[in-house]
């Protein structure tokens, strides 16, 4: 990647997708996270879709959205603006991570709900995950489990 830029080459969403995916798989969750922002500030990845209190996943491979669930759960867990996806929580305190139902993908099942749920069972334990009632395309993540987690983490 280094040596693109330094021949002037601007890596673009393949680019950054194989990177991001390569620091996935070798579970180097900070270098992902820092290609992440360097694709979001260079224009690379789309601007994320981030409405109150929900995250659109559309569109992301299943380890760039394993990344950008890392980076928004940090964001609500800290108070630093460096790195920032500015992650809002909805007025009833849920979080919702929009996987989409994988209407688009083949075979017609959704690749980003298992890797999500996935990431969430495994790294994030305290926080409680269901698929929406009347949306499967939706994860919610409750509001009170997540600011009791937020709390632990703080301190």
């Amino acid at each position: 990647l280094n040596q693109m830029q330094h021949r002037g080459l601007n890596p673009g969403v393949i680019t950054y997708n194989a990177v991001i995916s390569a620091c996935e798989a070798d579970e180097r969750h900070d270098d992902a996270r820092t290609f992440l922002f360097n694709a979001l500030c260079s224009g690379a990845f789309p601007v994320l879709s981030s409405e109150l209190g929900e995250l659109d996943l559309h569109d992301l491979s299943a380890p760039v959205a394993r990344t950008v669930v890392r980076a928004a759960l940090d964001d609500l867990r800290c108070s630093s603006q460096d790195h920032s996806l500015h992650t809002p929580v909805s007025h009833t305190g849920d979080f919702v991570i929009i996987t989409g139902r994988g209407s688009h993908s083949d075979g017609g099942e959704s690749i980003l709900r298992p890797a999500i749920e996935s990431l969430l069972d495994d790294e994030y334990t305290q926080l409680r995950c269901s698929q929406h009632r009347r949306n499967p395309g939706r994860l919610v993540v409750d509001g009170t489990s997540l600011r009791t987690w937020m709390a632990s983490e703080e301190s």
